[in-house]
């Protein structure tokens, strides 16, 4: 990661705002906050932060969803029985996994237990990409590049491991790449229609910081 003052100062603001700005965030993938800094927000995506409370209520759910589906591969492995009472205990075995998602989904929507933590700034020095290791496995998840060091943007996908807890692991992606290799992925997942025009409004919004 580049380490600079100033890509960790605008970090350190935007979480605090995006804190008092629940509602704002929920529905938003450009978070415009009237000052300095904009958010680029992964919206569509479980991409949060989690306190101890958090991770103490979500385990037993994870291994649970995770027996659901040994379960039924143990059952379809070359050699297991197969049978009408098999095809009813996977048939049950995968409607607990939907509910068990559904309940997940739920608890990723407390903000007291799952912060944001996680998203892109455009400040006035540059861009910076805040995300975790494990959210982004095969990719560097935090860097910083200044305005003028910009040599492109490019459109793409990305495998978003989270993502896999509701079923979305590949999200869509705006790459901001520096005229030395380095990248900060903006990660988002919205439908269709609206990705051509999300994607647009933020390629614009680097346009004019470059060109400033």
């Amino acid at each position: 990661m580049t380490s600079k003052n100033w890509a960790q100062q605008d970090i350190e603001w935007a979480i605090n705002y995006v804190s008092g700005h629940e509602a704002e965030a929920e529905s938003a993938t450009v978070l415009n906050t009237g000052h300095e800094i904009t958010l680029l927000l992964p919206s569509g995506l479980p991409a949060y932060g989690a306190h101890f409370i958090g991770i103490f209520m979500m385990a037993p759910i994870l291994v649970f969803m995770a027996i659901l589906v040994l379960f039924p591969l143990r059952v379809l492995w070359p050699g297991g029985s197969f049978s009408g009472s098999a095809v009813v205990l996977i048939l049950f075995c995968l409607l607990l996994f939907w509910g068990l998602a559904k309940i997940l989904k739920l608890m990723l929507t407390n903000r007291d237990l799952f912060p944001r933590l996680y998203f892109v700034t455009l400040g006035k020095q540059g861009i910076v990409m805040h995300f975790s290791r494990l959210q982004l496995p095969f990719n560097r998840p935090r860097m910083s590049i200044l305005w003028q060091d910009i040599k492109t943007l490019k459109r793409g996908k990305l495998f978003f491991l989270p993502g896999l807890l509701l079923g979305t692991p590949v999200a869509s992606t705006l790459e901001v790449i520096s005229h030395n290799g380095e990248k900060v992925l903006i990660p988002f997942r919205v439908g269709r229609k609206q990705r051509q025009a999300v994607t647009e409004q933020i390629e614009n919004l680097i346009g004019c910081k470059i060109n400033h």
